[in-house]
């Protein structure tokens, strides 16, 4: 019985542990994506000074998240995304004409990753 107790419990603090990541990643990634729909819209009004700070932002969210995300998410999904914003961060500060391009990829492999955090029935079968 103590067997079944104690296989239970590690049970129960696996499934409360995936839980809690799966809040925290999907709570991280729709902070980031709130940031990048501001970036966005300082584009299409064409506020050029204040594009670099929010990208700098942006990307100061990112590494905090990618240093602690790196150990529970395999780090390939993290690597594309990664090499995006650091591109997003430069081509505000240049002003260049990709930003809507990389703005718009970050968001979808963002969304890519919020969607294969979330357990679902079908990924778990």
């Amino acid at each position: 019985m103590t067997r079944v107790r104690l296989s239970a419990a590690i049970l129960l603090i696996m499934i409360a542990f995936s839980t809690f990541t799966c809040v925290w990643v999907n709570h991280c990634c729709d902070d980031m994506l709130g940031d990048i729909n501001k970036i966005c819209i300082l584009a299409e009004k064409g506020e050029i000074d204040a594009l670099p700070e929010g990208a700098r932002e942006l990307g100061k969210k990112w590494e905090h998240f990618i240093n602690t995300a790196s150990v529970l998410i395999k780090y390939d999904k993290l690597i594309e995304i990664d090499r995006i914003i650091a591109r997003i961060i430069q081509l505000a500060e240049k002003d260049g004409d990709e930003l809507k391009a990389e703005i718009s990829e970050f968001r979808k492999l963002l969304e890519m990753l919020k969607k294969g955090e979330t357990p679902l029935i079908t990924s778990v079968f």
